[in-house]
């Protein structure tokens, strides 16, 4: 039964009022409320007798000399998030950093990425986190969609894709973006109510085989057959740099572990958002390193 009308979570209010909000992934309504009931369901214990290639390999496609901040946020956002193993792709003038910051953190070199034959290994690409925007990034672009399976695109690599919206074209079906809401609008054209926005990113999503994360107080996750997932966790305390760096990780995470695109956009969004709910129970202000750290918790307590 639905009760609930989607105006109530955009910022605009700019839905019609016809347009309701079904409670729960499996109603039947356009828009969807994702649920604690619905997290816990998808969610996967771990097995007995696993090891780390139980639970795959991700690489992220990450930072530049003077962003290695984010670069070192994606991957403990997906080392937080149980790859069984997280490799980065970053400038070596950041290897220092990445061996003090997180040891458990693999390397590889960016010359390594012109050899297609050594992405196959990975059970998942994210690629664009302080990515930077000259030429040789559009390079390592190209590089992560000739592999022609799904990727996780984020920050700088949507920002590339800006530049020529003609590439989406070429973005590998089940790729999960994660724009903010400047960058959607740098992709999909400038819109001037949220609802319309929405609208748009449905016929992108479904056009392109595509997942949409379009991040905001309410995050909207778009699928490939249109429908809206709208999550309800997160807080203005996690009003900081970096949180969708972490996002990113984690979503590249869940994939590697064999979760679905949507799946994964679904639960990492989630997670993300309670591991802040939970620690500005008692904080001002949550950091994106403090959030990634705590999503083991979380994930734990919902699989009770």
């Amino acid at each position: 039964m639905y009760h609930k009308i989607l105006s109530n979570y955009l910022p605009d209010t700019s839905a019609p009022a016809a347009v309701t909000v079904g409670e729960g992934l499996t109603s039947t309504a356009v828009y969807k409320l994702v649920t604690v009931q619905d997290v816990k369901r998808l969610l996967k214990p771990r097995k007995s007798f696993s090891h780390k290639g139980t639970y795959g390999h991700a690489l992220l496609i990450a930072g530049q000399e003077q962003t290695m901040g984010a670069a070192l946020l994606c991957a403990t956002g997906c080392l937080y998030a149980g790859a069984g193993l997280t490799t980065a792709s970053i400038p070596a003038s950041g290897l220092t950093a990445l061996n003090t910051a997180l040891p458990e953190v693999m390397y590889l070199s960016r010359e390594a990425l012109e050899d297609a034959s050594k992405l196959e290994k990975f059970n998942s690409i994210a690629v664009g986190p302080g990515l930077g925007k000259d030429e040789p990034v559009a390079a390592l672009l190209e590089a992560a969609f000739a592999r022609n399976k799904p990727l996780v695109i984020d920050a700088d690599a949507i920002n590339l894709l800006a530049k020529d919206p003609e590439q989406l074209s070429s973005v590998p079906a089940g790729s999960v973006l994660t724009p903010h809401v400047k960058e959607f609008d740098g992709l999909f054209g400038e819109h001037h109510t949220w609802f319309h926005r929405i609208q748009t990113g449905r016929e992108m999503a479904k056009q392109h085989q595509i997942v949409i994360v379009l991040k905001n107080e309410y995050t909207f996750i778009i699928d490939q057959r249109s429908n809206v997932f709208i999550n309800q966790t997160g807080n203005s305390a996690m009003a900081q740099g970096g949180m969708g760096d972490v996002l990113t990780g984690v979503i590249a995470a869940l994939i590697a572990q064999g979760y679905s695109s949507a799946d994964a956009a679904v639960l990492a969004v989630n997670v993300h958002g309670s591991s802040g709910d939970a620690l500005a129970a008692t904080r001002f202000v949550v950091t994106a390193s403090q959030v990634a750290k705590h999503i083991p918790e979380i994930i734990k307590n919902l699989l009770k």
